[in-house]
């Protein structure tokens, strides 16, 4: 008996679920679901945030600030960026703790990129990636999941 016997196959790679998609281009309610400050391959510390788009409607978004650079250039740009985060998340200053983002809620105005890396073979892999223009105050405080997650009563 074969350990697969029972699991689908797709012979047409077109067909396959393409699981959750990402945000469209526009302005989406968002919450900080995770913050994790570590180190980044180059050495430096960053600050990895995790937002949730649109309750759970479309795949989580990360952003890296690397707050802690070497470059100040990076440094300044990063730091400018997380102000405005800070700022639109309702606070007049940083918390004490990163952990104190989490569950703070704003809008984020957002866009798509194509963008391209080299895969483990060599290969140019092209795909798309949500970017943030802006950070805005929260326009609508329901951060309820989008009414087809909700199951009926």
């Amino acid at each position: 008996m074969s350990d697969f016997g029972d699991v689908e196959f797709f012979d047409n790679l077109s067909e396959m679920p393409t699981g959750v998609p990402l945000a469209p281009e526009g302005e989406h309610n968002a919450k900080i679901i995770a913050t994790d400050k570590h180190k980044s391959k180059a050495g430096n510390w960053t600050l990895k945030v995790t937002f949730q788009i649109d309750g759970g409607k479309y795949k989580d978004h990360n952003e890296w600030y690397n707050l802690w650079a070497t470059n100040e250039e990076h440094k300044r740009i990063s730091t400018e960026h997380f102000t405005r985060l800070t700022k639109a998340c309702g606070l007049k200053k940083y918390p004490e703790e990163h952990g104190s983002f989490v569950g703070k809620t704003l809008t984020l105005d957002m866009y798509q990129k194509e963008d391209s890396f080299e895969g483990d073979k060599g290969e140019v892999v092209k795909m798309m990636k949500t970017k943030i223009a802006n950070y805005l105050l929260a326009q609508d405080a329901d951060m309820s999941p989008p009414p087809e997650a909700v199951p009926p009563f």
